[in-house]
């Protein structure tokens, strides 16, 4: 009954029956196994040694930032869908299974969904992040710690903001209590130009620090 009254529409091409459908989820561009700051092919999503200045071992992408997910964070993160979780989830954890990137992801490694400014939570009433977090910390048997790493600074959304804003970002998390020697995750929506990744890593120097996230855009070599 409550579909009948509010159907479900495909939020890319707007087609009946679920929020992504079958035709445009393959419309979603896997991405491929890179270093995370130079962006040359990297065996398991490693970041290069000599690359590694923020503590960060390996970062998993899902997919490609291109038209259809953007329009799922718009979605997702703006006009507040919740039962996009579901779905992005479960799309996510079998392209983590799939890669064989599972097998990075210890059993019972702390996962940390990436925070947000209590100001966009009190508009959105969720943590996109942590709706995600939640399925894959399930999934994958690890442990969600969501009450270390805060978000401070401005409230201003970061799609409003430009690029050169986002590279200037710090000092924008403070953590409430200090991690060492552990398994540590983030999981973040979408990586721009890497500065959000970078503070909150910055504060987690001192752990094993791996990070997953559904979208980031092309390599500037590829562009």
């Amino acid at each position: 009954m409550f579909d009948l009254i509010f159907p479900t529409y495909c939020l890319n091409c707007g087609r009946s029956g679920e929020y992504l459908c079958t035709e445009c989820q393959k419309k979603l561009e896997r991405s491929i196994p890179e270093c995370y700051i130079c962006r040359r092919i990297s065996n398991r999503y490693v970041t290069h040694d000599q690359c590694n200045y923020y503590g960060i071992n390996s970062l998993f992408v899902g997919w490609r930032y291109n038209t259809v997910a953007r329009k799922i964070i718009s979605q997702f993160k703006y006009k507040y869908s919740y039962s996009l979780a579901e779905i992005i989830s479960e799309l996510f954890i079998k392209r983590i299974k799939e890669t064989g990137f599972v097998n990075q992801m210890d059993k019972g490694s702390l996962l940390i969904p990436m925070p947000i400014h209590k100001k966009h939570f009190l508009d959105r009433g969720f943590n996109q992040s942590l709706l995600i977090a939640e399925n894959i910390a399930k999934e994958f048997s690890l442990q969600i710690i969501n009450d270390v790493l805060y978000r401070t600074g401005s409230s201003k959304y970061q799609a409003k903001s430009t690029v050169e804003e986002r590279r200037n970002l710090k000092d924008i998390f403070y953590l409430k209590k200090e991690l060492l020697n552990k398994n540590i995750i983030i999981l973040d929506d979408v990586i721009t130009t890497g500065a959000t990744i970078n503070n909150a890593a910055k504060l987690l120097k001192g752990n094993n620090i791996k990070v997953l996230t559904l979208f980031r855009g092309k390599p500037r070599y590829l562009q």
